[in-house]
């Protein structure tokens, strides 16, 4: 009877480590350490017109900024409001719509801005990460590069990380993957020196639950914000530390 008992545990862990094993190369290439993503991941992609414009100003008057906004498309559209949000703050808004994490990986790899000593950035990225065949993990361990990142390239700064918001019909776009990517990355932030992770209120900035009712603080696509959204965020960020 002991034999038997022996013979079956061996046989189920062999069973076992032979699915992890066959599993192990998938899961690994999809969802890598976050301590050793490199920019070799990273894609290349144009920056935009804004940014082209605004990088000579950039350079030449660094030393006035102390602040940058670091993103995809979310964070490029909050320029018309910056002034508002951020009114004793001068602000370098270096985010370029439809960046993934990739491409932002990509774009700070290339930044030239060696007089830019910022006191904090603003990080809100990874939506555009979200997909049905995407793992919460692989969507993380984007964002959690792109911090890592930035404190490379800025390690005086303070960074504030902003959760990655609801869209999509019913602001309900794949939240079995956004919502626990956000915790992933909450939990890798955590131990992160000079990093604070914000935890927006998605219900504040879907007008309620997830629901066919039209919130004013998303345009007509439920993707990218209006100004009720962007002042939502700045409370965010403020209730966090950041000085406005």
């Amino acid at each position: 009877m002991l034999r038997l008992f022996a013979n079956l545990v061996i046989v189920l862990a062999c069973n076992f480590f032979l699915i992890v094993g066959n599993a192990g190369t998938s899961f690994a290439q999809e969802c890598p350490d976050p301590t050793k993503a490199t920019n070799a991941s990273a894609q290349q992609k144009q920056a935009s017109k804004r940014l082209n414009r605004a990088l000579p100003s950039y350079r030449a008057r660094s030393a006035r900024y102390n602040m940058a906004l670091v993103g995809d498309s979310l964070v490029e559209l909050w320029q018309p409001w910056i002034k508002d949000s951020f009114p004793t703050r001068p602000v370098m808004n270096l985010a370029v719509a439809g960046d993934t994490t990739q491409n932002a990986l990509y774009r700070l790899e290339g930044l030239d801005l060696p007089d830019f000593h910022p006191a904090d950035v603003v990080v809100l990225i990874g939506t555009n990460n979200l997909g049905a065949k995407t793992a919460p993990c692989a969507v993380a361990t984007g964002v959690v590069a792109v911090v890592s990142k930035v404190r490379a390239l800025w390690p005086g700064a303070h960074i504030y990380a902003l959760s990655i918001p609801p869209r999509g019909k019913r602001y309900a776009f794949y939240e079995d993957v956004r919502i626990p990517a956000n915790q992933l990355v909450a939990s890798s932030l955590a131990e992160m020196p000079g990093v604070t992770f914000v935890q927006m209120n998605d219900d504040m900035l879907r007008c309620g639950k997830p629901s066919d009712k039209e919130c004013s603080n998303y345009k007509p696509d439920h993707l990218h914000f209006n100004e009720g959204a962007y002042k939502l965020i700045t409370s965010f960020l403020a209730a966090a530390g950041l000085q406005l």
